[in-house]
């Protein structure tokens, strides 16, 4: 009888600390799009998904700290290299038209700073290694928005394949490497005449690039292969490297 008293007191125990302790467990976060901030270590800024709000977290607390909304849905985040400024590219849902904005805050007090319009449906924002310009992949009317990155002017939109996703430069900032999801191509772009100079075929679905800075092959997502391509840029001979799942994003 005793026995049983002792397991049940010990069972309740039990319940009572999982059920109070979930108040405690961090909430996990699909975020679309990760930034660290430059002038703290701990911190980084991420969106999500569906919501008109940039987030700014404790990665050591792991607790939200900051919030910022937007008008529109988030799809891209930038912090510059001085650690002033955050870039955040948004599709603005009222336009039946895609029309894309790219957003400069004033990290101190999160004030705007800027907006600019930028192509249709905008995707990827990128810091060109020489932090002289600021570029915008849109999907849906098929160029990369160039930005002057001092006084936040759009320079000029280049034109590349169908539904330009991820993108990357080159270390030297001479070239830019698009991935064109809508025809399974990679365009290469000039970046001293700011212009496509070729395209390149890597298989299906290309979603996202980046560069390898061991070697400087260009590494290609291929989400409907299941698979990586690797391009040299000097032969542009390419392998391809199988997966398990269907890959969307990389880094390096």
């Amino acid at each position: 009888m005793l026995k049983h008293k002792l397991f049940r007191v010990l069972f309740i125990v039990v319940l009572f600390i999982l059920f109070f302790s979930g108040a405690f467990i961090t909430m996990e976060y699909r975020a679309r799009s990760l930034a660290k901030d430059a002038n703290d270590s701990r911190s980084y800024y991420f969106i999500i998904g569906g919501k008109d709000t940039i987030y700014k977290m404790d990665s050591i607390t792991n607790e939200i700290v900051n919030e910022i909304k937007v008008e529109g849905s988030p799809q891209d985040i930038k912090v510059s290299a001085d650690g002033n400024t955050l870039l955040v590219v948004v599709l603005n849902a009222k336009d039946e038209d895609d029309k894309g904005y790219i957003l400069f805050y004033n990290i101190k007090d999160n004030k705007l700073i800027r907006k600019v319009q930028v192509g249709k449906h905008p995707y990827r924002v990128v810091f060109t290694p020489n932090k002289k310009y600021i570029m915008v992949s849109n999907t849906e009317s098929n160029d990369i928005s160039l930005i002057d990155s001092k006084n936040y002017t759009i320079l000029q939109s280049i034109e590349v394949g169908r539904e330009p996703q991820g993108f990357c430069m080159s270390k030297d900032s001479k070239y830019c490497y698009v991935a064109n999801t809508g025809e399974d191509t990679v365009s290469i772009l000039d970046m001293t005449i700011f212009k496509s100079i070729k395209k390149i075929r890597v298989g299906r679905y290309p979603t996202d690039i980046s560069i390898n800075k061991d070697n400087g092959n260009v590494m290609v997502t291929l989400s409907k292969e299941k698979s990586v391509a690797l391009i040299n840029p000097r032969t542009e001979d390419i392998q391809k490297v199988s997966l398990n799942n269907s890959p969307t994003g990389i880094c390096n």
